[in-house]
């Protein structure tokens, strides 16, 4: 058999992606006329990411709050205060150990049944029953007290408790979405868009809902794609005039921003990518190593060469849009040769080339990361060679999203490098509880405790107020111990088409706001 040279192949591949590239961009230039003349009915195409792996709103229900498919009681604005949903109003006892939700009149579910208090209760019910945010809420009972007022008694008080209804794993189903066993067969909400077919792990077809209680779609017809490959996303915002496709590669936006028919938006997030590490190792029990790792780290190179933006780079783990929880930090160009002296200072030795070693170990560690973010692996080869000018050896695995929850597990992580988003739980004190819990958490903290964090958290979540004061006294601590730490916050991207109008990116990724948008 005749064996091909690698420059053969290489060049034929070239030829193959350009041909695809030149494509996509000749049907995205042909449609440019014609989409300006498409009236209200032409469909809208979503692609993410995201695969649907399930009609249990515990695995999925981020995607079917995003499509306005189903809703939550509490909602949140884009500066993560809380609003009315499906609840008109709320309040608590003295104590803040139960609460008293009111319904929204004039509310429909997709089958045409109306919105109640019994309903919510099932639904919320079955939500609690499955691995959801309100398993850290502490809900002791879910009654109904008349057609349109529900009540929620607690174990313990628990004053950002309707920040937790507002979780998609939190959304309302009409009951007749669950067969006996309390599994969801059907997606019957109360959204602006119906589901008319559901095609897992890739596909939801839906439809504008003519009865919706609030702002009426306009698209009628909404498909929603999940691709995983960058690459993909981002030919297919070229490639025709209704395909909206978040979470692009932010090395595309360059090429896409030049597109002439290319909207292209970028937004800042409540989401933070940073990296966990395991505090039994005997590197990382140091907090001074801790510090040496976190202040090695060219945060704005980071930011600028991969997220393409200036204000991205995290000195603390909540972004920006916490504007309670900030403190002030500083942030400065990392001096290698300093930070390495500290710890040459701190025990460690060198070798001939240059690394660090301690009592004969030298100082080495495996960085997991995944490629569902497509900017997680660069940022983690940024870390590496950053690290190695100190005279760290990083590994870098980039594994299956779920390898850093099951490394926890096992206790085989060292390193977890991952994107954390904050405002699934508008109020950030349920995700950081859940976090820094003394047990350890899989996306938080591991094998490290702080007893005055410990407390502070949980004075936050039984004092009335806004404790300004404590919560910044929680950043400090966290800034100042590392068991976890910030590199830069997330920006999403989003492209469409210039005649797709009412285009905004959620700050906290709960809603695409479809019904918001027009051609």
């Amino acid at each position: 058999m005749k064996k091909i040279g690698l420059i053969s192949v290489l060049v034929v591949l070239a030829g193959l992606a350009w041909y695809v590239i030149a494509g996509a961009q000749t049907a995205g230039n042909n449609a440019t006329n014609t989409a300006a003349n498409d009236d209200s009915q032409q469909e809208l195409i979503v692609v993410t990411p995201w695969e649907l792996t399930s009609t249990d709103p515990s695995k999925s229900g981020f995607i079917f709050q995003c499509l306005q498919i189903a809703e939550t009681l509490v909602d949140a604005k884009q500066n993560a205060e809380l609003q009315p949903m499906l609840a008109q109003s709320w309040s608590a006892n003295d104590k803040g150990d139960v609460w008293t939700f009111v319904l929204r009149d004039g509310v429909k579910f997709h089958d045409g049944s109306p919105l109640t208090a019994d309903a919510v209760v099932k639904s919320l019910q079955v939500a609690l029953s499955k691995p959801t945010a309100l398993e850290s809420a502490a809900i002791s009972d879910i009654k109904a007290i008349d057609s349109k007022t529900v009540e929620i008694s607690l174990e313990r008080p628990l004053m950002s408790f309707p920040a937790y209804l507002a979780h998609a794993t939190s959304i309302i189903l009409a009951t007749s979405s669950f067969d006996e066993n309390n599994e969801v067969t059907q997606l019957i909400g109360t959204g602006p868009y119906y589901v008319t077919k559901f095609e897992p792990p890739q596909k939801i077809e839906q439809k504008a809902f003519a009865d919706y209680w609030g702002e009426k779609a306009k698209i009628q017809d909404v498909t929603y794609l999940a691709n995983s490959r960058s690459e993909t996303r981002t030919l297919l915002a070229q490639s025709k005039p209704n395909y909206l496709v978040f979470t692009l590669d932010s090395a595309s936006l360059t090429r896409l921003k030049q597109d002439p028919n290319l909207q292209v938006q970028s937004k800042s997030l409540a989401r933070t990518i940073e990296y966990k590490v395991n505090a039994d190792n005997p590197f990382f029990s140091d907090l001074r190593v801790r510090q040496a790792l976190s202040d090695a780290i060219d945060r704005q190179g980071i930011a600028q060469s991969v997220m393409h933006t200036d204000n991205a780079a995290a000195t603390q783990i909540l972004p920006p849009i916490f504007k309670d929880w900030q403190i002030k930090t500083q942030s400065t160009q990392p001096d290698p040769q300093a930070i390495k002296q500290r710890l040459l200072n701190a025990g460690f030795t060198e070798d001939s080339d240059g690394m660090l070693q301690k009592d004969g170990k030298p100082f080495t560690f495996t960085l997991r990361t995944f490629s569902d973010r497509p900017e997680l692996p660069i940022i983690a080869t940024a870390l590496q060679a950053q690290w190695k000018k100190i005279g760290v050896d990083v590994n870098v695995s980039v594994c299956n999203f779920s390898e850093i929850p099951s490394g926890h597990q096992d206790g085989t992580l060292e390193m977890g490098l991952y994107a954390r988003n904050y405002g699934m739980t508008p109020d950030p004190v349920g995700s950081l509880v859940e976090d820094f819990d003394p047990q350890g958490s899989d996306w938080g903290v591991m094998n490290w405790q702080n007893p005055e964090l410990t407390e502070r958290l949980l004075m936050l979540e039984t004092t009335k107020g806004n404790d300004v004061a404590t919560k910044q006294r929680v950043s400090q601590i966290i800034f100042d111990e590392r068991p976890v730490v910030p590199v830069v916050y997330y920006q999403q991207n989003a492209a469409a088409h210039k005649s797709l109008k009412g285009l905004e990116i959620d700050g906290l990724e709960r809603n695409f706001y479809l019904n918001k948008l027009s051609w």
